[in-house]
């Protein structure tokens, strides 16, 4: 008989909606298995931590030397991103996969005005709500300066986001932005194309 894992018995159910002792249970064997042997890398995706979950892990001391941060699936919500935002222990995070989450404007507001994510250079946000209203929030306020790489796609994005990216100065580093799958007219894209933001990047999906 073959030699079964702790990690093949240990099936996480999904801790979306877990509570007390049982969610920190939880999340302290989710965490121990999903953090890299360095420390460096926490890849929780589709584990389905929610917000709860994000109580535990931003408070996780073992935390403290992620680099690379995949979030992806966990249904996070706003209030979810607003903890990652506020989370000392993610402040070497480069790195951060947040898409499916059901993340929307205010999700935004919080994580593009974070005192602690300042060394973030990858930045997944595909398959949320983010709209025209988050688009404009964070082509206005965003403060996270060091991003290269931006993915927006399946935002429900129409023109006058796309657009307002498309102006923005508050992204001096950014080389890639995706922005497909969303709402934005054939006109948009094309008027959204020739401005300076996007005309400079090495990438641009549209």
């Amino acid at each position: 008989m073959p030699s079964i894992t702790h990690f093949d018995i240990y099936k996480p159910a999904e801790p979306c909606n877990f509570t007390g002792e049982k969610l920190q249970e939880t999340m302290k064997k989710i965490i121990g298995e999903t953090l890299s042997s360095d420390g460096k890398e926490l890849n929780l995706k589709g584990y389905c931590v929610g917000k709860n979950g994000m109580t535990i892990i931003t408070r996780d001391e073992r935390v403290a030397k992620v680099r690379r941060l995949n979030l992806g699936g966990n249904r996070i919500g706003d209030i979810g991103v607003q903890l990652l935002a506020e989370a000392e222990l993610f402040s070497k995070v480069n790195w951060i996969e947040l898409g499916g989450n059901d993340i929307g404007p205010e999700g935004v507001r919080h994580l593009i005005r974070s005192k602690f994510l300042k060394k973030v250079k990858s930045l997944n946000l595909y398959r949320n709500y983010i709209k025209d209203e988050g688009a404009k929030i964070m082509a206005k306020d965003n403060e996270l300066e060091k991003i290269e790489d931006l993915d927006l796609a399946q935002n429900e994005i129409g023109d006058e986001g796309i657009m307002a990216l498309a102006l923005s100065t508050k992204f001096p580093e950014l080389v890639s932005i995706a922005l497909d799958n969303n709402f934005a007219s054939t006109e948009g894209k094309d008027d959204a194309k020739v401005e300076p933001n996007f005309k400079k990047l090495q990438s641009l999906n549209l």
